[in-house]
This record gives C-alpha cells, sequence and structure tokens, in this order.
C-alpha cells in the first residue's frame, strides 16, 4: 500500500491529497468501500461533478409533476442536500416567484448575495430574504418572515454554521448507509413548533443537455408527534432514509462527501475495518503525518500524536 500511496501522490498537488486523504475516510465509513482505486475513482468522479454543477445552465431547470403542495400563499419550510444540481433547487423557485428566506452563515451571506443578484437581476431584493444562522432569536424572526409569506429555505447537510454546531456539539446522530452521521436537526424542531409544512426538494441528475428534474423526495402536512424532539428523531431518519436511495445511485453527486469530516463527523463499526486500509499518509504545512481514518486522528512521523 505505501507505493500506491507514492503513485497516486505523484499525481495529486499537497492540498488535493490532503482533501482525498479525509474523503477516502468519509466512503470508507459510509459506502464501506477499502479499495483505493475505488476510492481515488469516485474522488475524481465527485470533484468533476462539483465542477460540472456549477456552471448549470438556470434556464434548464424543469419540476416532476406539478407544485400544488408549495402554495405561494402558505409559507413552510423547504429543504434539500448539496446533492446533484442542488444550485438549481432554490433558483427554481425564485425564478417562478416564490419568497425565500434563507438563515446563512454571515460567513457566507455576501456571497449567497451575490449569486441571487445574479440570477434575478435589482428583484432580487424582494423576493429572498438572507438571516444570521447562528442568531439566538432565529426562531422568531423565521416566524415573522413567514407571516410575511416567505418559505423557509435550509440545506440539510451541512454548511459553515453546521461545522460551527458540530464543535458545539449541537448535532444529533442517526444511522445512515453503512455507518452513522451526526445532522443538524434545529430547523425541523422550528418547523414543528411553527406548525409548517415541510418539503425535502431534490434536483436529479441530468444527462448533458437534458433538462434538470427537481422532485419531491419527502413531504409532512400533519403533527401527530407529542414533542418536537420525537418529531425531529423520527422525520430527520425518514428523510436520510430516502435521500440514501438516490445517493447509492448517484455517490459521485453528493458534494458532502468531500467535507463530511468537518461537520457531520461519519462513523461505523470498528469491525468491518481491516487494519491495512486504516492508515494513510499525508504531507501539512512540511510535515509528514499519517492520518488514521477510522478516528480521524493525525499522527506525526515517527508516532508522535498531532
Amino acid at each position: 500500500m505505501q507505493f500506491t500511496w507514492k503513485a497516486a501522490m505523484n499525481g495529486y498537488t499537497e492540498k488535493d491529497w490532503r482533501d482525498f486523504v479525509f474523503f477516502s475516510a468519509n466512503v470508507q465509513h459510509l459506502l464501506g468501500i477499502h479499495q483505493f482505486d475505488i476510492q481515488q475513482n469516485l474522488h475524481r468522479a465527485a470533484i468533476n461533478f462539483s465542477r460540472r454543477q456549477a456552471e448549470t445552465d438556470a434556464t434548464k431547470f424543469q419540476f416532476e409533476g406539478k407544485t400544488y403542495w408549495i402554495s405561494p400563499e402558505r409559507a413552510q419550510f423547504i429543504l434539500s442536500f448539496h446533492f446533484g444540481y442542488y444550485r438549481a433547487v432554490p433558483a427554481f423557485l425564485v425564478q417562478r416567484g416564490y419568497k425565500l428566506c434563507i438563515p446563512v452563515a454571515k460567513e457566507v451571506m455576501l456571497q449567497q448575495s451575490q449569486h441571487y443578484a445574479a440570477l434575478l437581476g435589482d428583484r432580487w431584493q424582494k423576493q429572498v430574504v438572507f438571516l444570521d444562522a447562528e442568531d439566538p432569536y432565529l426562531f422568531f424572526k423565521l416566524r415573522q418572515q413567514m407571516d410575511l409569506g416567505y418559505h423557509i429555505f435550509c440545506y440539510l447537510d451541512g454548511g459553515v454554521s453546521a461545522a460551527k454546531d458540530f464543535h458545539a456539539q449541537k448535532l444529533s446522530e442517526i444511522p445512515f448507509l453503512n455507518g452513522s452521521i451526526k445532522i443538524k436537526h434545529g430547523i425541523l424542531s422550528m418547523a414543528f413548533l411553527l406548525q409548517k409544512n415541510i418539503t425535502v426538494l431534490i434536483a436529479k441528475i441530468a444527462a448533458e443537455n437534458e433538462p434538470i428534474v427537481i422532485c419531491e423526495l419527502s413531504h409532512w402536512f400533519e403533527n401527530w408527534f407529542p414533542s418536537a424532539r420525537q418529531f425531529t428523531d423520527y422525520f430527520s431518519r425518514i428523510i436520510y432514509e430516502d435521500f440514501e436511495e438516490i445517493l447509492l445511485e448517484y455517490p459521485e453527486a453528493w458534494e458532502a462527501w468531500l467535507y463530511l469530516h468537518k461537520i457531520m463527523s461519519p462513523s461505523s463499526d470498528v469491525a468491518s475495518w481491516p487494519a491495512t486500509n486504516r492508515i494513510i499518509s499525508f504531507s501539512m504545512k512540511e510535515k509528514q503525518l499519517l492520518l488514521d481514518k477510522f478516528t480521524y486522528l493525525s499522527y506525526l512521523l515517527p508516532g508522535t500524536i498531532f
């Protein structure tokens, strides 16, 4: 395996190789893929798809079926994943006149504003409102915006605010694929407390020159749960179980593979980890290290913990 590392590293920059090292740990936990060459092929496919979807033509969206369940007059929570042509989901809605309120981290608020300004022109501020995802009064501000007719739009699988939630231990753990991940659940709790409908949308993979199809992954509209905790525990599992089916068909289309270790902390049964597949080398700040892909702990050679 050492010779395989050296041969593979010759085709990567130091940063690209370091990114691959953590990517390989993520897919090994959740997909159970131990073969080095398959991990590399999937990494290249994920990078290529990420670039491709970022350049998506915003005129190629269409919806699978009717949108009667997302009424412009009845604000609800619309959730999605960083999967497929994920930028198509909010773009599809705003281009058809829906008003969106999007909780985001302060660090990316300007970038997001520029994206919607490019998409909508001068009218973007009438259709899109950004709120600080870390605002302690976020719940009340979301309720206010929904009273004004804004749908709440949020990606379930990470971002800057999720990384902060991870370090603050504000995430809950659920089974996922061959292991488990830690997820954000606050947005589901808010939907329960506000008694608002929830729809999960996803942009399917499209062949080149074909329209991008946006479909419903899940929809919830009746509250029969006695508490927000029970609701979020149940519904988060349902959402991710539905997502698993699409993800296994197109694993390269989930951008989160590239940063899961930072925000969602994958884990799996240690019994499924052969010792020969756990350790991989990488470089950082002119130091040579080894990563234990099972624990995500790095060791400075010849063995000092880093």
